[in-house]
């Protein structure tokens, strides 16, 4: 039986602790950190965990995209669950999913559910309801193990780079990318070339057509 490690950042200590406890009554479920801070999640990291349940709370001001970069950068193998307390609009969680995120869980859910979206989510899937996944699928979106696993040697690429590619595929220009992710159309370009010369192609056609085909 394989073993899926799991990391649990919540700054509700009682409640981290409670679905700490729920879910190691799963035989194939380990976790290897409970923490309650943003800062403390980012150390634990180092375990490389293979799953991490986070409360958005724990990042007070910061933005997911950017914990989403200090985890891949320190353990790019981990896949992040986010535990809700309300459920957002439906443009939030199709956002968050293409942004990286893997999945939800909300509080309520019995611990068996909770433990079925971990192994979802380890095993390469996207953990939500149908209308999310049929809303998010209506436009183009791209997933790191997809592109991975039809271009093989490709080096990974960053969560940022995953969405300004999504972007180019959906058609939008430099600008209405920078527009999109409120940034520069100068850093637009430095992403796109980055992005070009991982792809090994050398231009934003040659990418499409290249992705097209895969």
């Amino acid at each position: 039986m394989k073993i899926i490690t799991v990391m649990i950042a919540d700054n509700n200590a009682e409640q981290a602790e409670a679905l700490s406890t729920a879910l190691k009554k799963q035989e194939d479920l380990e976790i290897v950190s409970s923490v309650t801070t943003r800062e403390t999640a980012i150390k634990q990291l180092s375990r490389e965990p293979h799953i991490l349940i986070l409360n958005p709370d724990v990042l007070k001001q910061r933005t997911l995209t950017r914990f989403l970069h200090s985890i891949q950068a320190k353990s790019p193998k981990t896949r992040v669950i986010i535990l809700l307390e309300n459920a957002p609009a439906d443009e939030n969680l199709i956002s968050d999913i293409k942004t990286g995120i893997r999945g939800y869980i909300r509080i309520t859910d019995a611990p068996a559910i909770m433990a079925r979206a971990v192994r979802a989510v380890h095993g390469g899937e996207i953990w939500a309801e149908r209308r999310i996944l049929e809303k998010a699928i209506a436009k183009p979106m791209l997933l790191p193990e997809t592109l991975q696993s039809h271009i093989p040697g490709l080096p990974p690429l960053t969560t940022r780079e995953m969405e300004m590619l999504t972007h180019v595929l959906q058609g939008s220009t430099n600008r209405e990318i920078a527009t999109k992710s409120s940034i520069s159309e100068r850093t637009v370009k430095t992403h796109l070339y980055r992005i070009y010369r991982k792809l090994k192609v050398k231009s934003r056609t040659k990418a499409i057509a290249l992705l097209s085909h895969s």
